[in-house]
């Protein structure tokens, strides 16, 4: 089980906090309690990254049940360049494959993603379920009070997942 806790102000390129990390393989059960008061993000040049995952299980097999709990105050993404990336997963399932239930209840109370350039893409996951594999229930509850996606520039892409199956 695993089961973590932050009340931060964090400021890094990749943010991942209560996460299941990318690649891991899980036989039992995913227990993430989050709590953030304020991370950031901010980068300028090209072929930049972005991604914070928050209560998330990315890129991950879990044989068992997954339950998320996740508070976040307030998390921004800020990049300039061309060809960069943001990415937030809160509270969700990407890339994954579950052998059992997922359950996650997620707070947001404000998350901002601003970009400017070209060819760059935004992506907010909140309490969804994205491009993975789920063999049992899904349950999501999900309460946003402010979410932003701001973009200027050329050929540019926003995507947003709330409480969804995408």
């Amino acid at each position: 089980m695993l089961k973590h806790t932050l009340t931060a102000a964090v400021a890094a390129v990749l943010f991942t906090a209560g996460a299941a990390h990318a690649g891991s393989t899980i036989i039992g059960s995913v227990q993430s309690d989050v709590k953030v008061n304020r991370a950031s993000q901010t980068q300028s040049g090209l072929l930049n990254k972005q991604e914070a995952n928050v209560g998330s299980v990315v890129g991950s097999t879990v044989i068992g049940s997954v339950r998320t709990r996740v508070d976040v105050n307030n998390l921004s993404q800020t990049q300039s360049g061309l060809l960069n990336k943001q990415e937030a997963n809160i509270g969700s399932v990407k890339g994954s494959t579950v052998i059992g239930s997922v359950q996650s209840d997620v707070k947001v109370n404000r998350l901002s993603q601003t970009q400017s350039g070209l060819l760059n893409k935004q992506e907010v996951n909140i309490g969804s379920v994205k491009d993975s594999t789920v063999i049992g229930s899904v349950k999501t509850k999900v309460e946003a009070n402010n979410i932003s996606q701001t973009q200027s520039g050329l050929l540019n892409e926003q995507k947003m997942n709330l409480g969804s199956i995408d």
